[in-house]
């Protein structure tokens, strides 16, 4: 029986994409994507898996095949198998599929011939020397004899073993010119040891590579750092190698003295084979093994797949979440900050569980649990959603808001994979005599929540002023410790907060299940709430606006605003008019922590440098359509109408209930911005009492910079000031560090990913964003109607230019202390996000055209390039030609 195979079963290599892995296999996917991302890799063709099939339908072999899968397991497969391979073998080619590799190899000169069988090279099994490769070949009778046996591996004995069954796995033959190389081996760009993530592991040996993979040559081998710094070099005696045969094919020669005993590779040779391959690595989001051969010098890479084993550091699935928390965290954030969150996280919950009147026995249990609320990941702050819901789980009812809680947390996908996290009846009932404490101390704190919110208010806030005035005596480091963990115990209170939280999801779930049942959209709650919010976000602005009113109608305000930068304008005004002086006084003891990265310790505060206020007041003062009192009265018609048109669309009696609802969950919810600042002013105290720390002890000759204290962690200061520190060199411990942190700076992970094992060493699975679109246009979440054109402002941080006047502003992501740049701005731009992120509640409440959430934003836009937003569709033009 014979069949044609169609033409389209032979195709360039470059051709191949990640969807044609069943076509063309895993080992020539491998090769497409390494030619993606800028690989040097020779040239290549593949043989699709129809040639496969359309074989196994030749002669004899169909009955051949049927008796293989007949076959009982032992001698009788084994047997089935044998004669299945040799027809394989022995039987020509389809005269068409032959003319057409006649035609591909044709000038090609010496070529190897690869199997890449469907499943080969994957992440999760490589199936590594389990199918054929061929090298050196020249003219068609070999390469076609190859081809054949490349088809005839997919039914040897390991083959069927491995993959588990008797109908083999689809091979594709891959036709690629041959590389001569003089050097030769493999590169692991993690330690497949011991599991480091900073180095790599490369064998090596002279001639091909065929030396290395069969394990028949003795290798070198070298331990590399991803900076290209040898660890490690051990150096074998090389006896053999393997070279190119005169009639073809791949022959062991003996290796001449004296290059039995010197290294193959040389330091710069390891440095940037490490290199390439962390780049190559990097680009393919994941650790990577991978061929290749120097050739006259130059690296070629041959083959790579995913490292699919890594030393034994445990399976454990972790989902990583940083939708919500990058608004506070936004960035890399250095170490000190990351170990000042991580201990505030464990205190709150801790107290948060004894609040509920949860006992001291089940909170001993958790103990691990609750240091780990949040990891770091490549710098980025990120929650451990696994133990938010095992926290989470020990309130009464979460089973039954479980949606409202994952609102509240602000995940990106629900997850819902803890085991037991659904009771059953019987558990419920079980679970009584525990519970029924929690909810008599969660039922009168929730009576009891608005006292204990303003003496949270009063006693945080006073304590804080206690910090502050004795930090302006102390000099001691074991002083300034001493404020540091008062600062740090003060978050023993925040549980109030959460349960503040815990109040608002339960109020604000009400409404939207209010909303269902009368048939309306329960995204509705979202706008009220978030209207409600705004009220107490927009303070900082209204303040500012006020300013500026004052500023334009003086001249002579106006010119000293104006002199120089915006720090010595600003101080020329305090200068020229000492009342505005003490209004910017006031401001800055309110809202001197209030800034963009406000809850990291690292960032330079507005007490610090008010720079950014006269930033924000010259952008004011030349626009005189900036008005407070009209952003008030606009803010609240507009209020008061989106309200009244959700209520007058319910029946009487949901209206009056939903109205009820309402007014507790904005109680709550003004509630929680007040503590909000709070715990900013928490946070600022800290910041002040680190940066005076890192001043002694740069005097004290322990540090370099006094900056470089936020590269280490509160531990570490702590242990060294009591003589527990397991190194006394801060300042090169800071400089490691400062070197590690700065890489993170050029990665943007993503939102949300899951990890089996250590984060560190098992790479997230997730993709980093790509933009949506042909390039031209850019599509986000709309969040405010209108549609603007303008240029661009990119802003990153406050070192960035903040004239933001009359352009639209693009950022990467935007906490509460960018609120004072929007007013000036025609629209916002922000690459993460959503609807009920910061930047879409105010812009809606400024009445500013935005669109949240596009993909690739920061990578794609350039600033001062020109674009139409439409706020109302989240389509984005770019009017500039983008060459």
């Amino acid at each position: 029986m014979n069949q044609r195979t169609d033409v389209s079963v032979l195709r360039a290599g470059t051709s191949v994409t990640d969807g044609d892995t069943g076509w063309a296999g895993g080992k020539a996917a491998g090769l497409a994507r390494l030619a993606r991302v800028g690989a040097q890799v020779p040239a290549w063709v593949v043989l699709g898996t129809e040639g496969f099939t359309a074989h196994l339908t030749r002669g004899e072999l169909p009955e051949l095949h049927r008796q293989l899968l007949d076959s009982a397991d032992g001698p009788a497969r084994a047997e089935a198998a044998e004669r299945l391979r040799a027809e394989i073998r022995a039987t020509p080619v389809d005269p068409a599929l032959a003319a057409e590799i006649e035609e591909a190899v044709r000038g090609r000169g010496r070529v190897a011939v690869r199997s890449s069988a469907v499943g080969e090279d994957g992440a999760d099994r490589s199936y590594a020397g389990i199918y054929e490769s061929f090298l050196y070949l020249t003219g068609t009778d070999q390469v076609l004899d190859a081809v054949r046996r490349c088809w005839a591996s997919a039914f040897s004995p390991r083959a069927l073993h491995y993959t588990g069954t008797d109908a083999a796995s689809a091979v594709a033959v891959i036709i690629q010119d041959m590389v001569d190389g003089e050097v030769s081996g493999v590169l692991f760009t993690t330690d497949p040891v011991t599991g480091a993530t900073d180095r790599a592991v490369i064998s090596a040996c002279w001639g091909t590579g065929e030396g290395v993979v069969s394990g028949a040559c003795a290798t070198d081998e070298f331990t590399v750092g991803h900076d290209g710094t040898e660890v490690s070099v051990t150096v074998a005696d090389k006896d053999i190698e393997y070279g190119r045969a005169d009639a073809g094919g791949a022959e062991q020669r003996v290796v001449a003295e004296p290059r039995r005993r010197i290294r193959c590779l040389s330091p710069e040779q390891t440095a940037d084979l490490v290199r390439e391959g962390v780049r190559i690595a990097d680009a393919l989001g994941g650790p990577q093994d991978i061929e290749w051969t120097f050739r006259a010098g130059e690296l070629v890479v041959l083959q790579t797949r995913p490292i699919t084993a890594v030393a034994a550091l445990g399976s454990w699935r972790t989902v990583w979440d940083n939708s919500n928390i990058q608004e506070s965290f936004n960035g890399v954030t250095t170490p000190l900050t990351f170990s000042w969150a991580a201990k505030v996280y464990e205190v709150i919950f801790r107290e948060t569980l004894h609040l509920i009147g949860v006992g001291d026995r089940t909170i001993a249990a958790n103990d691990k649990v609750l240091r780990n609320m949040v990891g770091l990941v490549s710098g980025r702050v990120y929650y451990n959603i696994n133990n938010w819901y095992r926290v989470l789980r020990l309130a009464p009812f979460f089973d039954r808001n479980k949606d409202d809680v994952e609102r509240m947390i602000g995940v990106e996908h629900p997850v819902d994979f803890i085991e037991g996290i659904h009771a059953g009846p019987a558990e419920r009932l079980a679970a009584i005599p525990q519970l029924a404490p929690v909810f008599v101390v969660l039922g009168w704190r929730m009576l009891n929540r608005g006292r204990l919110v303003e003496r949270f208010q009063r006693e945080v806030g006073a304590e804080v002023e206690r910090i502050r005035r004795d930090l302006d005596t102390a000099t001691e480091l074991d002083q300034l410790l001493d404020l540091a963990e008062r600062g740090l115990n003060l978050f023993d209170r925040w549980a109030v907060q959460i349960l503040n939280d815990l109040y608002l999801s339960n109020q604000a779930g009400r409404a939207r299940r209010i909303l269902a049942a009368a048939g309306g959209s329960e995204e509705t709650v979202a706008g009220l709430l978030a209207s409600e919010e705004a009220v107490e976000s927009l303070q900082p602005t209204l303040i500012l606006m006020r300013l500026a009113a004052a500023i334009r109608r003086a001249p002579e305000l106006r010119a000293a605003l104006y002199t120089g930068d915006p720090r010595t304008g600003l101080d020329a005004v305090r200068g020229a008019a000492p009342a505005v002086a003490a209004e910017l006084d006031a401001y800055l003891d309110r809202y001197g922590d209030r800034c963009m990265g406000e809850q990291k310790l690292e960032t330079v505060s507005l007490r610090q440098d008010p720079s950014f206020i006269g930033t924000v007041l010259r952008n004011y003062v030349r626009d005189d359509a900036i008005d407070a009192d009209a952003l008030e009265r606009d803010h609240s018609l507009r209020r008061a109408a989106f309200e009244r048109e959700i209520l007058d669309a319910l029946p009487r009696g949901r209206r009056d209930k939903l109205a009820g609802v309402l007014r507790k969950a904005r109680t709550a919810v003004r509630d929680r911005e007040r503590m909000r600042l709070t715990r900013t002013r928490i946070v600022g105290v800290g910041r002040s009492v680190y940066l005076r720390v890192g001043e002694v002890l740069c005097a004290a000759g322990r540090l370099d910079e006094p900056r470089h204290v936020f590269y280490l962690t509160m531990e570490e200061i702590q242990g060294f000031a009591e003589g527990r520190s397991m190194t006394t060199d801060l300042a090169a411990l800071a400089r490691t560090r400062i070197a590690e942190f700065a890489r993170y700076e050029h990665t943007e992970p993503p939102n949300q990913f899951e990890t089996t094992g250590p984060p560190d060493v098992l790479t997230p699975t997730a993709a980093a964003a790509e933009p949506v679109g042909d390039g031209r246009t850019l599509r986000g979440t709309g969040c405010w109607p209108g549609i603007v054109q303008g240029p661009i402002r990119v802003v990153r941080s406050p070192d960035d230019d903040l004239d933001v006047r009359g352009t639209i502003m693009a950022a990467l992501r935007t906490d509460p202390g960018w609120g004072p740049l929007f007013p000036s701005v025609k629209g916002l731009l922000i690459e993460r996000g959503s609807t009920l992120s910061h930047s879409a509640v105010l812009a809606r409440e400024l009445g500013i055209p935005a669109v949240v959430g596009v993909p690739g934003l920061m990578s794609t836009i350039r600033d001062g390039e020109t674009v139409r937003l439409d706020g109302g569709s989240g389509l984005v033009e770019r009017l500039d030609d983008p060459a």
